[in-house]
């Protein structure tokens, strides 16, 4: 390829990528920590019949004192394997479990309120693809009963239409309270939370092979910038 269909065929991927604009790349805290995420509550419907087990979906969302979901949403991570026991200090009933649950698929929805969103991109909401998302869950017993317990949630993904975006999207304390519903909404029982603690990373974008190979012929460089409960 000459030099100038080189330089040409850069230019227009540089203007489709400045065209289409993108997520903000950045770091992000929710409020109590000094940020602009908005705390949320979370679900998770125990359609394999109880905690822990396979198929059990989380649902999540902002909450804003009043609405759901204004600012982000999270649906549809599915626990795809037992839990890991990492910690066992129960003795006589009385002690501490740490379980570590991995969960498969799921999609997270950042609104166009939040601050991670560039003006002028179209629709309102950028749609994430879960590529991975776990949970470190520590229940505390007295007696064999739970009396306490919180979950910290740990999420990866990619945007689906900003192609070398990518996030990573930290819980560090979910702790039962109420809200949303299940998913999916046949589920009988389920848990419930709140998540609060919360930061997100929206790195630097990868480039795509096609991109890399541009790059790689030296013309010139790019920047692309849980209270438990039953229902009836």
């Amino acid at each position: 390829m000459a030099r100038a269909q080189v330089c040409g065929a850069v230019l227009l991927l540089t203007a489709a990528l400045v065209a289409q604009g993108a997520p903000i790349v950045g770091s992000y805290a929710s409020i109590e920590l000094g940020g602009a995420i908005v705390d949320g509550r979370w679900s998770e419907s125990y359609v394999g019949g109880g905690p822990g087990q396979i198929g059990n979906t989380v649902h999540a969302a902002s909450w804003n004192g009043t609405t759901l979901a204004t600012q982000w949403e999270l649906s549809g991570p599915a626990i795809n394997a037992p839990p890991t026991v990492l910690l066992n200090t129960v003795v006589g009933g009385t002690g501490t479990i740490v379980y570590f649950t991995t969960y498969g698929g799921g999609t997270l929805l950042l609104d166009d309120s939040g601050p991670w969103w560039t003006a002028g991109d179209p629709g309102t909401a950028y749609t994430v693809n879960v590529t991975s998302y776990t949970h470190t869950t520590t229940n505390q017993y007295v007696g064999g009963v739970v009396v306490a317990s919180s979950t910290a949630s740990s999420l990866k993904g990619v945007f689906a239409d900003y192609p070398g975006y990518s996030i990573s999207f930290a819980v560090s304390a979910a702790v039962p309270s109420g809200y949303p519903s299940f998913v999916p909404d046949t589920a009988a029982s389920g848990a419930w939370g709140v998540a609060q603690k919360i930061r997100m990373e929206i790195p630097p974008p990868v480039p795509e092979p096609a991109t890399l190979g541009l790059l790689g012929l030296g013309v010139f460089g790019l920047v692309v910038g849980r209270r438990r409960s039953r229902m009836g």
